[in-house]
């Protein structure tokens, strides 16, 4: 081997020595700065634990707040205090409904044209636009605003009546006598007490008559004012009337009926009539064949009793 070929040899090997030697040395430099990141991370960990222990004092803030809430409290029990003598004064008077006035529900429903008067094979009749006026005076009352009619929210019904007790603003108990009302559940009343609204104020132990509108039965809160209970705090379930100017049945009345009709006036009565039964075709019986006999066996009618007729609720609509 010459000595060139010899040094060749010898200046590789040792290059490449060099570069062998190197390689490990740049794993340390990395994982020199791989271990101060984790010391510091410990020492960070440890933060919270040492900043945590200040937060205890927030505790002792919550029921601070909390505190303020108490004078509130007490304003509000002032506020009920003070509505609790408006709630007691023994003055004080209380209606409240308790069941409403009843009508009757109409079934059917017809209309009576007054271009059909007294027309062959026509219903529409004088005697029977009369029939229905009477009927239609006994449901509206005179409009004080308009004077015209106004549909009545119950009967009507003449009373008679004494005054027992002033409630204030026309209202009044008072001891009254009323006949049974058709079409309402309302009994006959004597000397009962009764709720009244009157038109006029009226003194203590005044008597009079007057045609009041039957609303229903009221619930009344009051102190009584007489004897024997005097001073004690009543509550009664009476019946409650209103003073109404009811419709006249004269041929006056009869007449502006008639022209309101005639000007578009939307106008109406509820009348119970008796019509045929249709069951037993108006006969009050029906029949039942039998066995070896030529004559039927009659048996009388369930629906309508035997008379033929059945009440039928109609509400009558009024035309031009």
């Amino acid at each position: 081997m010459s000595p060139h070929l010899a040094r060749c040899l010898l200046s590789s090997l040792l290059l490449t020595a060099a570069a062998v030697g190197a390689e490990p040395e740049a794993p340390m430099k990395k994982e020199t700065p791989v271990t101060p990141p984790t010391a510091p991370a410990t020492v960070d960990a440890a933060k919270p634990l040492t900043e945590a222990a200040p937060a205890k004092p927030v505790m002792t803030e919550k029921p601070a707040e909390a505190a303020p809430a108490k004078p509130a409290a007490e304003g509000e029990m002032k506020k009920e205090a003070e509505k609790d003598p408006k709630e007691e004064d023994p003055e004080a008077v209380t209606i409240t409904p308790f069941r409403s006035a009843r009508l009757p529900v109409a079934k059917e429903t017809r209309t009576f044209h007054l271009a059909k008067l007294n027309k062959p094979l026509a219903f529409e009749t004088t005697r029977e636009l009369q029939r229905l006026f009477v009927a239609f005076a006994s449901q509206h009352v005179v409009d004080p605003a308009t004077g015209g009619f106004a549909k009545a929210p119950g009967s009507m019904a003449a009373i008679t009546y004494t005054i027992v007790q002033d409630l204030g603003e026309n209202r009044f108990l008072a001891k009254g006598n009323w006949p049974a009302l058709n079409g309402d559940p309302l009994l006959e009343g004597k000397d009962s007490f009764v709720v009244l609204l009157l038109d006029k104020p009226a003194e203590v132990g005044a008597t009079g008559r007057c045609t009041g509108l039957h609303v229903g039965m009221v619930a009344l809160g009051f102190t009584a004012k007489f004897a024997p209970l005097e001073g004690k705090k009543l509550t009664l379930r009476r019946e409650a009337f209103l003073q109404c100017t009811p419709v006249d049945e004269s041929n006056a009345a009869l007449q502006k009926f008639v022209e309101s009709i005639q000007k578009g006036a939307e106008l109406s009565v509820i009348t119970s009539e008796r019509i045929a039964c249709k069951p037993c075709g108006g006969l009050g019986f029906t029949r039942e064949a039998q066995k070896g006999k030529i004559e039927d066996k009659r048996m009388p009618c369930k629906d309508c009793e035997g008379t033929g007729k059945v009440p039928l609720v109609t509400e009558t609509k009024f035309a031009p």
